[in-house]
């Protein structure tokens, strides 16, 4: 019975957490959910809700399986620890973090393995159930405390369950795609079939080139308004999630370390100002702001 009970209170902590730090992946998976339902509706008629369900489900299997994550690891450049020098060096220092991560989550994956981006930008992610990765940038500029502040704030976003709404939504976003395709596909079609059926009236051949025109330029600016609206939303709750991970990273015991590591990314960063377009759909917030706060969670428990 004590299990049963320890297992249904992490497993609401759990949920709560993710709810609260992925609401908007939800909405917008929700929203790309109504979208196709209301294409498939013209097509399938009473039994679209069914095959919309159908289809989202096969999508959502995918990207939240092995397979899903594998591909995203391929797309992302991420490699399995290969040299003895990399995992002489990055093993403890991984475990040493995980272990902190685990005793604060014990619901967490206990198969997440580290990876290896091999680019110079600096940086980390975290994929999936099973996967962070942190790129060989991010070992050159950070010493192993800061490497250690910054699997902190990945294990975070891993222990809130960002990582898997992420993959929630770039289905999604698939699925609308595909959606958006097919909507110009049937439009050509029609086009093709109207100039066919036109005979060879030039009054009508106009029109119907006159038509096509603004459908498709009507069409393309409600995409690209559309998309527009979904990077802002999600980016909004991309820059909430980076300041819950950050407090994770504090609460295992790793606020100073990523506090110094926030702060070389902000000198490497030159803290430029961002344009207002570009701060709309930023999924990270100001460095310094990221930093304000971590200094307030450590000053206060100095205090």
């Amino acid at each position: 019975m004590e299990k049963i009970l320890f297992f249904l209170k992490h497993a609401a902590i759990k949920i709560g957490l993710f709810l609260r730090s992925n609401w908007a992946y939800l909405l917008w998976t929700a929203v790309h959910f109504v979208l196709a339902y209301f294409v498939l509706l013209h097509v399938f008629s009473d039994d679209s809700l069914l095959y919309t369900s159908i289809i989202y489900a096969g999508s959502l299997t995918v990207a939240l399986s092995p397979l899903g994550e594998f591909i995203v690891r391929g797309i992302e450049g991420a490699k399995p620890l290969k040299t003895i020098r990399d995992k002489e060096h990055l093993t403890p220092i991984f475990e040493e973090v995980y272990e902190e991560a685990l005793a604060r989550t014990p619901s967490m994956s206990r198969h997440i393995k580290l990876y290896i981006s091999e680019v110079k930008e600096v940086n980390a992610f975290a994929l999936g159930r099973c996967t962070i990765a942190v790129t060989r940038g991010a070992l050159a500029s950070f010493t192993d405390e800061e490497i250690k502040g910054v699997l902190a704030h990945e294990f975070g976003h891993m222990a809130n369950g960002d990582t898997k709404a992420l993959l929630l939504s770039t289905v999604g976003n698939g699925v609308f795609t595909a959606i958006i395709f097919g909507i110009r596909l049937v439009m050509r079609v029609m086009e093709l079939l109207a100039l066919l059926l036109s005979s060879r009236d030039r009054l009508a051949r106009i029109m119907t080139v006159v038509l096509r025109f603004v459908a498709f330029t009507l069409l393309d600016y409600a995409i690209i308004l559309f998309l527009f609206m979904g990077d802002v939303i999600l980016a909004l709750n991309s820059r909430f999630s980076e300041y819950l991970a950050d407090s994770y990273a504090h609460q295992i015991g790793y606020g100073e370390q990523l506090k110094d590591a926030l702060y070389l990314i902000n000198k490497m960063d030159m803290g430029g100002r961002r344009k207002l377009k570009d701060w709309l759909r930023a999924s990270h917030p100001y460095t310094t702001g990221r930093i304000g706060k971590l200094e307030e969670k450590l000053g206060l428990e100095e205090e």
